[in-house]
């Protein structure tokens, strides 16, 4: 998969929060989410605390990438998703996300407005 890059900083409104996140996660599409954080900015204090929680139960410094999807069961809805990079066996990365689901992320969800949500990617050798 090739991923784009782009200077999210010359992106339309970008605020200093940008690009405080832009040195913690990796964007996809960087033009999109930029976009999206700009038209939901309740979105960026939350990002910023949740990596600091992906920490505690993934590595250190993970690798986390950011990525606007569409719902393909309802089109219109659109979210962003926080792709945890690991190269955890699938059994391990599933506890602990279940984990990280259950010990903080499920109660901030109104704070998401349901409009984030996280889950793993495996790192291909």
């Amino acid at each position: 998969m090739t991923q784009q890059i782009v200077d999210i900083t010359k992106a339309p409104a970008i605020e200093p929060l940008f690009r405080s996140l832009d040195q913690l996660y990796t964007f996809r599409r960087p033009l999109e989410v930029a976009e999206f954080l700009d038209a939901h900015p309740f979105l960026g204090p939350l990002l910023l605390e949740a990596y600091g929680k992906i920490a505690q139960y993934f590595e250190s410094f993970p690798d986390v990438l950011l990525e606007v999807v569409s719902d393909p069961e309802a089109q219109r809805l659109v979210k962003m998703f926080g792709y945890i990079v690991t190269s955890l066996t699938p059994e391990e990365a599933g506890r602990r996300l279940r984990q990280f689901d259950r010990e903080w992320f499920l109660s901030q969800i109104p704070r998401a407005e349901g409009l984030l949500n996280f889950d793993v990617e495996f790192q291909t050798l």
